[in-house]
């Protein structure tokens, strides 16, 4: 889901603390599309260096975080979307552990499963959303991180 849910437009980089308009999926959206954006920048800004920024993303995992789900709506179509199009939450470290591990993935790429929407399945260096990789849009994601933070990163 973290890999479709930053390509959504709704996940656009501005009001990143949601004050104009808050919507839980789209908060969501934003925050997946910020892992990767942030990841990036960091792969840039540290690559001549010994750090290495991955960005990684877990798929779709039926885990407890699905439970929680607002009205009868959801709890009709969570168990139905469970089985048709999310793997085991075991499988969700895939793609962390070979990123981790392989000698194969360098710093600034993005690795996911690749199964179906990846969704599930083996991992492998999966698309980029669109943008995400734009130098403009890490380093704004960078200076806003350090003002809402007021924690200077300077590498």
């Amino acid at each position: 889901m973290s890999a479709i849910a930053a390509r959504w437009p709704m996940g656009r980089l501005d009001d990143l603390m949601s004050e104009r308009n808050y919507r839980p999926m789209a908060a969501y959206a934003k925050s997946k599309r910020a892992n990767v954006v942030y990841t990036l920048e960091l792969a840039r800004r540290t690559a001549n260096g010994p750090v290495e920024a991955i960005a990684v993303h877990p798929g779709s995992a039926m885990t407890g975080l699905q439970q929680h789900g607002n009205g009868p709506l959801s709890r009709v179509v969570t168990p139905i979307a469970a089985r048709l199009l999310m793997g085991a939450a075991e499988g969700a470290a895939w793609p962390s552990l070979y990123a981790a591990t392989s000698p194969h993935i360098p710093s600034g790429r993005f690795v996911g499963p690749a199964g179906r929407d990846q969704t599930s399945g083996t991992p492998k260096p999966a698309k980029l959303p669109t943008g995400a990789d734009d130098p403009a849009e890490g380093r704004r994601l960078w200076a806003a991180s350090e003002q809402l933070t007021g924690v200077p990163f300077d590498l």
